[in-house]
């Protein structure tokens, strides 16, 4: 017993390589399960209307890209599956970037597979604007004139065929706000300050505490949580997909640190047994 409160930790690390390989080489299909929150945003874009406009948000950096880039590839490309057109801006400045690179793959998917995802007519990307709250709320009143007019690109919005139904981010144009999110500013700008809106989030594992509350109340209509609501989605979407080998590996890597914690309690106990027995 005592061997094990002292084993080389090289060979820890080498069967955490191995796990997490093996599932990404040659998935292994472990079983899993579908969070409500999931379904409801997966469903939510289900209902939706071919031409329905909705925004979506990029409110993270490169660091959550694990965890939110497949979010948003997967509702980004069932959003052109759909016929429903995309708004997309971005609270962070550093994720605008990352959030379009999402889209544009989205789009080139789509269209491989026979959908229409025109840019300007079926999506726009104004991206990261400055002044925060403030300026999210006067897009609500006049959208063209709180985003300067232009998009990520720098085109005027009266050459994008779409932007002439969005003058204003009202209710009555917007049919739901996809918000992905890894801190702050984030979700608060909407529960805040766009009350009475469709919210739906993807975030972050680590927010799953905070976001709960919101859901409960009614406020966020539906959540993708982490890793696992992107793996997900993907499932509903596609029945499979590069996220959910990923789970393969995170749930044998879990697994072993499991293993671990109960080999370093075991090896504990039987160390504290031996003294009381000298």
């Amino acid at each position: 017993m005592e061997k094990l409160g002292n084993i080389d930790p090289r060979w820890v690390y080498l069967v955490m390589f191995v796990l997490l390989t093996i599932p990404i080489l040659k998935p292994i299909g472990l079983a899993l399960g579908m969070d409500p929150g999931t379904k409801n945003v997966y469903n939510w874009v289900e209902s939706l209307q071919p031409g329905d406009i909705v925004f979506g948000d990029v409110a993270y950096a490169s660091g959550s890209g694990a965890e939110l880039n497949p979010q948003l590839f997967s509702w980004f490309y069932h959003c052109m599956k759909k016929g429903v057109k995309v708004i997309m801006v971005a609270q962070w400045n550093t994720g605008a970037k990352i959030g379009l690179d999402q889209c544009k793959a989205a789009a080139e998917k789509a269209k491989a597979d026979g959908y229409s995802a025109e840019y300007g007519v079926d999506w726009v990307y104004v991206g990261y604007k400055s002044g925060g709250v403030t300026t999210w709320q006067a897009m609500q009143k006049n959208f063209w004139d709180a985003a300067t007019g232009t998009d990520y690109y720098g085109k005027k919005f009266e050459d994008l065929p779409l932007m002439a139904r969005v003058k204003a981010w009202d209710k009555e144009t917007c049919k739901g706000i996809m918000i992905f999110s890894a801190g702050s500013p984030g979700i608060p700008t909407y529960t805040q300050a766009f009350i009475g809106y469709p919210l739906y989030v993807g975030n972050v594992a680590v927010q799953a505490a905070e976001v709960e509350p919101l859901v409960r109340s009614g406020q966020i209509k539906g959540n993708l949580l982490g890793m696992t609501g992107g793996a997900q989605y993907e499932m509903l979407l596609w029945g499979t997909g590069p996220t959910l080998k990923k789970m393969d590996a995170q749930s044998l890597g879990h697994l072993w640190v499991i293993v671990l914690v109960v080999l370093g309690n075991i090896a504990y106990v039987s160390k504290i047994r031996r003294k009381g027995q000298a």
